[in-house]
């Protein structure tokens, strides 16, 4: 039996536990230090979410990847342009920090090799993959071309001829294909083909292509069935998206919908991507444009009061050609609003139903058909006889414009500009939200915001569906089927009509602003001028976002110096659901979908988002 020092033990005892003591205390005190510069944390596995824009041939693209990543910029997508060597990644690291990867026309003909393999493994990893046009249909040197194995990847062989036409149809497989696509209710005619103002059914580029066994969403049938949009899903939940047209050029020739609308929906309904919606509070938003050309139009407005279409909760976009004249100096036709008792008394009575803005320069139909022959000093006294004579009346600046009769040469911009306009009607990108407009290859809208009138079919205006027969219950389906898509899509759209007393107009217009006013009752809309909807614009693109995933959901990072109120972002959920925590925040739930609004007009803002089953 050995002996113990039981009093010495016990000191030693003492010791240690004193010791003990002592480290557990400079822990806990150290870890608020540690917790905060990181050094105590496990490896962090956060990493922000984009869209991969893949460009393999950079030099001299034409303005088309400025094209992409104007409409990405426009809607608030996270996005980066990437290389091949950027693709160097495990397909599931890939898939996680590139959830789509997109493949504009034009800048990805000749891939190398790997290309294809690569994108297998991340479609099989979940990856969501878009294919516009010609991705590898030429080979490197005498090499083949890579779209021969994205084939099978993608359902479809568009290489297999090197034909292509411009006279191709798009059309959708029904209606209601094309809306789930984000084509505006009206853009299509009556055989689910994209149509346009004026023109009717349009005519688009395609390449001859070979369905395999992808779905077909959309096609052109006029000669034979060549396939325009497809799709091929995958177990892994990975997808391949085919678009038959080159959308990067129709951008640049003032068709802005066709490519917003297949990278909203791929990027959406695909790829799942959170973005900084680009409306105020992420609500839908209409722009009702009226415009008042001569005297003719004064008269009805009294009955437009009287049925209930101006309401004092639905703030309008009202333009008004100010002059006395109309077809020419001197006639007397004009809405002539600085006499007191023709024009002046209506334009402070409509002060108060939205914006005053100004239509085309003092004499509607002279100053349209002459505009391109007059010298410029005269445009420009026509414009500011208009602008000055309204705001004088209304003790507000002029913010915006529209063409008469849609002559808007891009020289008048320049003028606008000068003058402090913010936005302006265009009868180009029709149907389509509000752009920094583009023709020919060029940026024609300058800091000016572009609202694209939205059509039904080949007619917009009331007296065009009246003069062509549509039925009065077709035109109300018809507004019925815009409210519910600006809501549903969170998107801005501008429709456009001229004063009118007749009872097909009357009964139309009061039904919009029923719906319209109840819809911005419940939260789910808001009816406001072009410019205070180029106002929240002009803010909006100063900001910055950054979405990463985190090990417990997600960290939002919002910057503004311009301010951040009424700025949101949306983030799919899933089945998920997640406690929010942030300063100054509002959030709702919509379907699969929780959109956040920073509600204090603070210039950054942190959102968390914690996973709670």
């Amino acid at each position: 039996m050995t002996l113990v020092d039981v009093e010495g033990v016990k000191g030693k005892m003492i010791k240690v536990k004193l010791r003990r003591y002592f480290l557990i205390l400079s822990m806990l005190l150290l870890l608020p230090l540690g917790a905060s510069t990181g050094w105590l944390q496990p490896k962090s596995i956060s990493h922000q979410v984009r869209a991969g824009l893949l460009v393999t041939a950079p030099a001299n693209d034409g303005g088309l990847l400025e094209a992409y990543a104007a409409v990405l910029r426009e809607e608030g997508f996270p996005w980066a342009a990437m290389g091949v060597a950027d693709l160097n990644m495990a397909p599931r690291e890939l898939a996680e920090r590139y959830p789509a990867l997109i493949l504009p026309e034009g800048l990805n003909q000749v891939l190398p090799p790997s290309v294809p393999l690569i994108l297998n493994d991340y479609v099989q990893a979940g990856g969501k993959v878009l294919l516009v046009y010609d991705p590898g249909t030429r080979g490197e040197g005498e090499g083949p071309a890579a779209a021969e194995e994205l084939a099978g990847l993608s359902g479809v062989n568009y290489a297999a001829s090197t034909d292509t036409y411009d006279h191709g149809f798009w059309q959708f497989v029904s209606s209601e294909a094309g809306t789930s696509w984000g084509i505006t209710p009206g853009k299509l005619d009556q055989g689910n083909a994209i149509s346009s103002y004026s023109y009717g059914r349009l005519h688009y580029r395609h390449r001859r292509a070979r369905l395999l066994d992808a779905r077909v969403i959309a096609f052109d049938g006029q000669d034979g069935y060549n396939p325009v949009i497809t799709e091929k899903t995958y177990p892994s939940g990975g997808a391949v998206v085919f678009v038959n047209v080159p959308l990067g050029y129709y951008k640049q020739m003032s068709d802005d919908l066709p490519l917003r609308a297949i990278l909203r929906t791929f990027l959406i309904e695909y790829a799942r991507l959170p973005r900084l919606v680009n409306t105020p509070e992420g609500k839908g938003g209409l722009v009702v444009n009226f415009h008042l050309d001569s005297n003719a139009h004064i008269t009805p407005l009294r009955a437009m009061i009287q049925r209930g279409v101006f309401r004092p909760g639905l703030q309008y976009s009202i333009h008004i050609t100010a002059g006395p004249d109309t077809y020419k100096p001197g006639d007397g036709y004009g809405f002539d609003a600085r006499s007191p008792w023709k024009g002046r008394p209506w334009v402070k009575l409509l002060q108060k139903y939205g914006a005053i803005g100004s239509h085309g320069g003092w004499i509607h139909n002279y100053f349209a058909e002459n505009l391109e022959k007059m010298p410029r000093q005269e445009v420009w006294r026509y414009l500011a006889l208009n602008c000055d004579t309204l705001s004088s009346i209304t003790g507000h600046p002029v913010l915006e414009y529209s063409a008469p009769a849609g002559h808007h040469p891009a020289f008048v911009n320049e003028w606008l500009k000068e003058h402090g306009v913010l936005a302006y009607y265009s009868p180009g990108d029709t149907g389509s939200s509000p752009t920094r407009s583009i023709f020919h290859g060029r940026q024609v809208s300058g800091t000016l915001w572009s609202f694209p009138i939205t059509p039904y079919r080949q007619y917009a205006a009331l007296e065009e569906l009246i003069a062509a027969g549509v039925p009065l219950a077709e035109v109300k389906g018809w507004f019925d089927e815009l409210l519910n898509f600006v809501e549903n899509e969170h998107v801005i759209r501008l429709i456009y009509t001229h004063a009118n007393r007749s009872e097909y107009a009357l009964e139309a217009l009061a039904y919009l602003a029923e719906r319209a006013e109840r819809d911005q009752e419940g939260g789910r809309l808001l009816v406001w001028p072009m410019s205070r909807f180029a106002d929240f614009l002009n803010r909006y693109e100063q900001g910055e976002a950054s979405f990463n995933r985190e090990s417990y959901g997600w960290s939002i990072k919002l910057r503004n110096k311009a301010g951040l109120a009424d700025m949101t972002v949306a983030v799919y959920t899933g089945d998920d659901r997640y406690r929010v925590i942030g300063r100054h925040l509002s959030w709702r739930q919509e379907g699969a979908w929780l959109y956040i609004t920073t509600t204090a007009d603070i210039t950054a803002n942190d959102i968390y988002l914690y996973r709670t089953k």
